[in-house]
């Protein structure tokens, strides 16, 4: 399974494809209107902490204010986000995202803790406006990458949730 993000450069449309969960995948973009695919990497990103991605070769890929920039071999890309599809059509409901660019005021939670639908997550502030993150579901916490104070971009990966 493999992540699918749909972009936009020089005002055409491509599927970007990370490869980041099969650990034999490689990245690949798609171009679906002309039928051609081009082998970005035959290794695998890795979501880092921050929550970028990079690769063993230093290339690195940030998600940032609705567009995705592909550094690599000295040369960074700029691609629109379009939207986000699933490989496999998996819902994405275990990833806490941020909304909007803004300030991580609060953080409820940690790796392993128990929350209930409804639990507030996390706080969100921007504009002195705040947006309390909520569990969709009953969940574990698996992965947090965030902590309060950090200043974090929308729909930026903020936790990881394991659905109960």
């Amino acid at each position: 399974m493999s992540e699918l993000f749909r972009v936009r450069w020089k005002h055409e449309e491509f599927l970007l494809d990370l490869g980041q969960i099969a650990a034999s995948s490689s990245s690949r973009l798609f171009h679906p209107a002309k039928g051609w695919e081009k082998l970005l990497s035959h290794y695998t990103w890795t979501r880092e902490s921050d929550g970028s991605f990079s690769l063993p070769d230093g290339s690195k890929a940030l998600f940032l204010g609705g567009k995705i920039f592909l550094h690599s071999r000295g040369r960074t890309f700029q691609f629109h986000l379009s939207g986000k599809e699933s490989g496999e059509g998996e819902s994405h409901q275990n990833e806490i995202k941020s909304p909007m660019p803004g300030k991580l005021i609060k953080l409820e939670i940690h790796p392993g803790a128990l929350v209930k639908k409804g639990d507030v997550l996390a706080v969100v502030e921007a504009m002195k406006m705040e947006h309390a993150l909520k569990a969709v579901s009953d969940a574990k916490v698996e992965e947090v990458f965030v902590k309060a104070g950090d200043l974090v971009s929308q729909d930026q990966v903020l936790i990881v949730l394991s659905l109960s």
